[in-house]
C-alpha cells in the first residue's frame, strides 16, 4: 500500500531499544501533544479527553488507547498495535474527510454513529478500512470525547464493525 499523505509514522518499539519505560514516556509525550497541550478539533468542535480515574499520573484516555482490557475487568495491559499508531488518534480525527482522490489505495475514512452503550450519547466511529484502524469519539452537548482507539487484529472483528457502518449507510439512504 502506498504512504498516506496524512497518516503519521508507526511509534515502533524497537525504535526505542526495546526499553518499555522509555516507550511509554514517548508515548505519553506524544499523547500529552496531541490531547492535553493542544486539542483536535472534529466538525468544528474540541475533543477532549477523559482524565479521571488518573492512573500512574496519566490520563484515563491514554490507557483507552495504547492499552487492551482483554478480560473486561478494568485491568488494562498494554497493546503494542494500539502504542504504534498513537499518532494517528488525533490524525484521523483532524483530517476524516479527507478525499479519496488524492491517495491512489485509499478509500477514506468511514464515518458513523452509533448510540453509546448507555444510550444517552451517540459515538463516532472513523474507520480507515485499509490500515484496520477505528477511533471513537462521543459526541456530548458542547464538545465530543475521545472513547477509545484501536487496530483490527482479526479478520471477523473487521466485518462485523464494517456490517455497523453498512447498516448505518443503508439507514441514510432511506
Amino acid at each position: 500500500m502506498e504512504k498516506i499523505c496524512w497518516l503519521p509514522h508507526l511509534e515502533l518499539f524497537e525504535d526505542y531499544k526495546n526499553d518499555w519505560t522509555i516507550y511509554d514516556a514517548a508515548l505519553y509525550e506524544i499523547f500529552k501533544t496531541d490531547f492535553i497541550d493542544s486539542k483536535p478539533i472534529f466538525k468544528n468542535l474540541q475533543v477532549n479527553i477523559r482524565k479521571y480515574p488518573m492512573e500512574y499520573d496519566k490520563e484515563e484516555s491514554f490507557f483507552h488507547i495504547t492499552c487492551q482490557d482483554y478480560s473486561k475487568d478494568n485491568n488494562r495491559v498494554p497493546d503494542l498495535r494500539r502504542c504504534e499508531r498513537i499518532r494517528w488518534v488525533r490524525s484521523f480525527i483532524e483530517n476524516y474527510n479527507c478525499d479519496p482522490a488524492c491517495c491512489t489505495d485509499c478509500d477514506g475514512i468511514k464515518v458513523w454513529e452509533e448510540d453509546a452503550p448507555n444510550g444517552t450519547y451517540k459515538r463516532v466511529h472513523l474507520l480507515f478500512e485499509e490500515e484496520r484502524y477505528l477511533v471513537v469519539i462521543e459526541r456530548r452537548n458542547n464538545y465530543y470525547l475521545l472513547v477509545t482507539a484501536f487496530y483490527f487484529e482479526h479478520d471477523h472483528s473487521l466485518r462485523k464493525k464494517l456490517k455497523h457502518y453498512n447498516d448505518y449507510k443503508q439507514t441514510q439512504n432511506n
